[in-house]
């Protein structure tokens, strides 16, 4: 999405009048300032902060996910045998007891543990799923993760 604006200098000491200056606004890319201004490179910009481009921000702030390749697990509840296919997974924010569930896991066991915090699925199914994903999908979820603790709400505090 691209946002355009004009702003017009007006230099009272000079004879030419007015500069006028076009700024652009491109989300999926670097801030670009045309006209006198050199482009504007943000460094503290990561792209790894944004939301795949398939990911859907939803009212209540999380994020449904789609996956690419969806995965099926058989799961048993109250004594009864289900196949449950997981085709998009929603992550939610993290909470304060989310983080230390995390931390006090093994490094390896880290994404786990936070997917399954994030889209409060039961541990034993993320760690079934989990196993089962195609990396591209594990890596979009991290990427979601990364989203949230990136970009908090604005609060104005």
């Amino acid at each position: 999405m691209k946002t355009t604006g004009t702003n017009i200098k007006i230099d009272l000491d000079e004879d030419a009048g007015s500069q006028t200056e076009t700024t652009i606004i491109n989300e999926d890319g670097p801030i670009v300032l045309t006209g006198s201004n050199p482009d504007i490179i943000d460094e503290d910009a990561n792209p790894l902060d944004k939301l795949p481009a398939h990911a859907k921000q939803n009212s209540d702030g999380s994020v449904t996910l789609p996956l690419y390749y969806p995965k099926t697990l058989t799961t048993q509840k109250g004594g009864q045998i289900r196949e449950r296919k997981f085709e998009e997974l929603t992550f939610h924010r993290l909470t304060g007891a989310d983080q230390r569930a995390i931390a006090a896991t093994s490094e390896e066991m880290m994404s786990v543990v936070a997917i399954s915090r994030s889209t409060k699925l039961s541990q034993a199914v993320m760690n079934a799923l989990y196993d089962k994903m195609d990396a591209a999908d594990i890596g979009d979820a991290g990427r979601v993760l990364n989203h949230f603790l990136s970009n908090g709400p604005k609060t104005g505090r």
